[in-house]
């Protein structure tokens, strides 16, 4: 008998264990939960205001998804968001969200019935990206930050010379273009941060 109460005990003591360690996973899950549900609200109000100012200069990609919320699951159809693309329809960005390594960017089309959130670097692009003129000042932005992903920053430092001199050869509407472009470019070689990719390359960055 007393072999059969020494079991016991320890099988109760085993299964108290097992409650316990069940209950402080429990409460470590929902702990992480609750912060990552603290994150998802959080926005850029700087980013925002910057890409803001481009204007309805962004169209959606062939593979873009629209979600309804922030960093959620929940989509737009497909065959809406099909039917946006084919429209060619021009978005602005108003808003710009992180969580962790992600960056998504509200859209808003110009009549405000279209909108949602995307992600910044697979789901649209900047027409202005698309004009011949623009196009030497681009590849040329896009080697400089080739070689901050490459950690040579001194090469990317002399390619950000020759990136400034093109801008400044621009004429009419191209050259604040280009010029507004170098200035958020240097900004992004502060942080190198999704969020604060220039509004120009946009749909260019990161090339892969």
């Amino acid at each position: 008998m007393k072999k059969g109460v020494k079991f016991l005990g320890i099988s109760a003591a085993v299964t108290l264990f097992s409650i316990a360690t069940g209950a402080l996973a429990t409460a470590v899950v929902d702990a992480s939960s609750n912060t990552e549900q603290k994150q998802e609200g959080k926005t850029d109000k700087q980013a925002s205001k910057r890409l803001a100012k481009a204007g309805y200069v962004f169209r959606l990609n062939q593979d873009a998804r629209i979600s309804l919320h922030a960093h959620k699951a929940a989509t737009l159809p497909k065959e809406e968001v099909q039917q946006l693309i084919n429209d060619r329809v021009l978005f602005k960005i108003d808003q710009v969200s992180s969580l962790r390594n992600g960056v998504q960017v509200h859209l808003v089309d110009q009549t405000g019935k279209h909108q949602g959130w995307v992600n910044i670097v697979s789901d649209l692009y900047n027409i202005n990206s698309k004009k011949k003129s623009l196009r030497p000042l681009i590849k040329a932005e896009l080697k400089v930050m080739d070689y901050v992903d490459i950690m040579n920053m001194k090469t990317a430092k002399k390619q950000m010379k020759k990136v400034t001199k093109i801008a400044n050869k621009l004429t009419g509407t191209d050259k604040a273009i280009g010029q507004t472009s170098v200035k958020e470019l240097q900004k992004w070689l502060g942080a190198m941060e999704y969020k604060d990719i220039p509004a120009l390359l946009i749909g260019e960055y990161p090339r892969y």
